[in-house]
Formats: C-alpha cells, structure tokens, sequence
C-alpha cells in the first residue's frame, strides 16, 4: 500500500496505515472442534488482567505472520489459523487489529513471555473469558462476539454463555 509507513520507536518497528493506524493482529484460540473454550494470556502491564494475544505488525510481515508470531511470543502456542475474524478498529487507541481465529496445535511449557515477563496462559470456557475480557479488556470484547457468531457451533456456545 503506498501510504504505509513504520515509525521508529526504541525498542520496535510500528508499522502504520494510511489513516495513521498502527496495524495489528490477534487471536482466538481454540483447542477443540467445539469451540467452547479459548486461550487467554496475562497483560504484560498487570498480570491480573486477562486478554486475547496479539500485538503489532512488523515491516515486512503480513497480519498472518504477525499473529502467528505474536502467539508464540506471547502464549507459547503454534496452529492454524481457522478463519478471520475482520479487521477491528479502536479509535482511542488508534489501532486497527485484524483477528484470527486459531486451533492450537502444539502447547510450549516454555515461552519468551514467559521467561521474560513471567506471561501466563490458561483455558477459559466461554461464559469465563467473555466474563474477564468484559472486566480487563472491553475493546476485545468485539473480537469475542464476531468469535462467537462465525463459529459452526454458534447456537450451542450461545447457550453456554447465558446458562
């Protein structure tokens, strides 16, 4: 795209649209044909908060390659990506995250996050993780929903939720 641009910041590349949003990607992890639980990781600012993993796009890289990476470095966990979600924006951030839906394949006990920030990951069931991500992360909340009605077993995690 002609407009895109990185701006250089001490410890990364961030890479820019042509609006000025930093562009990002984001995860969903699912571990069974189900769906009925996902993957969420600490927050590198307090680790009581829980949210959906995902972080910034590199130069050079697609928002698939970034989400894959991003999982890695900050869940230890490798997959496939099942779908995507869309492109999300926050305003007050000034983001742009596109969001995958990924089905985890191989569980890391060791991780960069891990080792350097001491990262957690843990298996939420639905009505848990939309329960954290409502209290510590509003703005993926959206993510969450889009997760939810794309799924193939949408009526039965429906269910699950308000039970």
């Amino acid at each position: 795209m002609k407009g895109n641009h990185y701006e250089k910041d001490p410890n990364k590349m961030r890479f820019f649209d042509d609006d000025g949003y930093r562009q990002r990607a984001a995860c969903i992890c699912v571990r069974s044909q189900h769906e009925d639980e996902i993957l969420l990781i600490t927050s590198h600012r307090d680790k009581s908060s829980w949210i959906v993993p995902g972080g910034g796009v590199e130069p050079n890289e697609t928002t698939t390659d970034a989400a894959h990476r991003e999982l890695y470095e900050e869940a230890g966990v490798k997959g496939r990506i099942l779908r995507e979600l869309g492109v999300f924006e926050n305003l007050e951030r000034k983001h742009r995250t596109t969001v995958y839906v990924v089905y985890v394949e191989e569980e890391y006990d060791d991780w960069d996050d891990k080792r350097l920030i001491n990262r957690q990951r843990h298996w939420y069931k639905l009505k848990d993780a939309s329960s954290l991500l409502r209290i510590y992360k509003p703005s993926q909340l959206s993510f969450f929903e889009q997760f939810i009605s794309t799924s193939p077993n949408h009526i039965n995690l429906l269910h699950q939720i308000s039970s």
